[in-house]
């Protein structure tokens, strides 16, 4: 893992400029920008990783103040991929995943998560062929934003009635216990279609 655990650009237009335009008021700003997200400002190319937290904190409690943390954080990670659909590399990368479907698109975790920061490890472990075991070396202090992508992610790939529940968390790591009840895209898997079009069921789990 490198010495320095940076975020990319990429990532917090994904989620800041896209996914949540019009989304956040006026008093989150002033709190995004006092700990260095300048919503009215250029994007930096980089944020370092203990920031990043603090900005979806800062986020979640502000759009989310009835719900808890971790439930505000899950939502966030669904409306990143929607963000991410909307920029030239999500488009790329989203499209894959529809060719793709689940299976292969769990294994290429590493690559996936690697286009938004420089620190991402991922081991996957396939317990049949709708249930894996999926460890990640760094998923900060709100494990259920990485798992919200991971089911918007699984739900663009094809995968419906996702649960996602999460064991072994130390702080930094987590390993996410996932699987689905059936896939409906081209990839070994019958089907096609969109993750605007798929059924948005599914569970997850906290600690």
């Amino acid at each position: 893992m490198p010495d320095e655990l940076l975020v990319f650009e990429q990532t917090i237009e994904a989620v800041f400029v896209r996914a949540l335009h019009g989304r956040i008021p006026p008093g989150c700003k002033v709190r995004l920008r006092q700990v260095g997200l300048d919503l009215d400002q250029k994007l930096r190319p980089a944020y370092p990783f203990d920031a990043w937290m603090q900005f979806l904190r800062i986020t979640a409690e502000e759009l989310y103040p009835g719900e808890p943390l971790e439930t505000g954080a899950f939502k966030i990670g669904e409306a990143c991929i929607d963000g991410f659909r909307e920029t030239m590399l999500g488009r790329a990368v989203l499209s894959l995943l529809r060719v793709l479907g689940p299976r292969r698109a769990l294994m290429r975790a590493t690559q996936n998560f690697r286009a938004g920061n420089n620190y991402t490890e991922s081991r996957l472990k396939e317990l049949s062929p709708r249930q894996f075991e999926l460890w990640m070396n760094e998923v900060g202090s709100l494990p259920s934003f990485t798992a919200g992508i991971l089911h918007a992610g699984l739900r663009t790939a094809g995968a419906d009635n996702i649960r996602i529940d999460m064991t072994g968390y130390d702080g930094h790591a987590c390993t996410y216990c996932i699987s689905w009840s059936e896939a409906s895209v081209s990839s070994g898997v019958a089907g096609k279609g969109d993750s605007r079009a798929a059924t948005r069921s599914g569970s997850i789990s906290s600690l």
